[in-house]
């Protein structure tokens, strides 16, 4: 797949887990998951289905006969042991309570455990991404630099989130509530700066979504100086105009990517 198209997975998986996240219910004495959604989760790992009774498992081999083993139910246990020992643990046949030995490992399964509920799931969420290629370069910028330049051509509010989304995805870039003067106006900042409590933002991007017009405000922002505040408000009423407009923000967001990724290689 091009880099579009692993990006866009990429935020699809992010999203995916936050839902099946969210469905989870814990009520007292059992556990509730969303096993469609798991499914859909589990569909875009490396891990291969095997039903074994009455059990769904995902399996990935480890070593010789050891495997990661994922047992679809709600408690969304992920083994690192044989697929026997699994069956034994979760499905034993009455013949095999018999022995102590195996009673010992149906009620005890601490020794080939490795997770369970929201953390199997952040495991999953983890594999699948490292399937997805998401290194770049120049030209792959350039790609989508094209697509937002058709987006703005065409004042298409569709294409202008989704290029937006997209470099977002690559920088980090997040939103910033202001608690906004205008309705219409939505604003993300950079990655954050510092430690603080209050958050501090590099690099404002200002987005009408009533007139479709993009702004870029340089340089660090808080939302607790009075002068950054009112300057964004100003951009609002029109009395303030941004650093770079329209396809320059697209431009200057695939220079700070690029940044990024020489940054990260060396």
């Amino acid at each position: 797949m091009s880099f579009k198209e692993n990006l866009k997975a990429k935020i699809k998986l992010d999203a995916l887990l936050r839902k099946i996240v969210s469905t989870i219910r814990e009520p007292p004495g059992k556990l509730w998951l969303d096993k469609v959604l798991t499914r859909e989760l589990l569909d875009r790992t490396d891990f291969t289905h095997k039903k074994v009774g009455n059990l769904h498992l995902y399996l990935r081999p480890l070593e010789g006969e050891i495997m990661e083993v994922l047992v679809l139910d709600n408690e969304l246990p992920i083994y690192h042991t044989t697929v026997d020992d699994v069956t034994l643990r979760k499905n034993p046949y009455w013949q095999q309570m018999f022995s102590v030995k195996n009673i010992k490992k149906i009620m005890n399964d601490h020794d080939v455990i490795v997770s369970k509920g929201k953390e199997s799931l952040k495991r999953l969420h983890a594999n699948a991404l490292a399937i997805l290629d998401l290194s770049y370069n120049r030209d792959d910028l350039e790609l989508l630099l094209e697509d937002a330049r058709q987006g703005l051509d065409l004042k298409s509010l569709s294409r202008m989130r989704e290029s937006l989304d997209l470099f977002f995805e690559v920088l980090g870039f997040q939103p910033v509530s202001l608690g906004g003067p205008e309705q219409d106006l939505r604003i993300f900042g950079g990655p954050r700066l510092g430690r603080g409590a209050v958050p501090t933002f590099e690099h404002l991007i200002l987005f009408d979504e009533a007139t479709l017009s993009l702004g870029l405000m340089k340089g660090t922002f808080s939302p607790q100086n009075d002068s950054d505040l009112a300057r964004v408000i100003q951009y609002a009423r029109g009395e303030e105009t941004a650093d770079l407009q329209g396809i320059g923000v697209f431009e200057f967001l695939a220079e700070l990517a690029l940044e990024k990724a020489a940054t990260q290689r060396q």
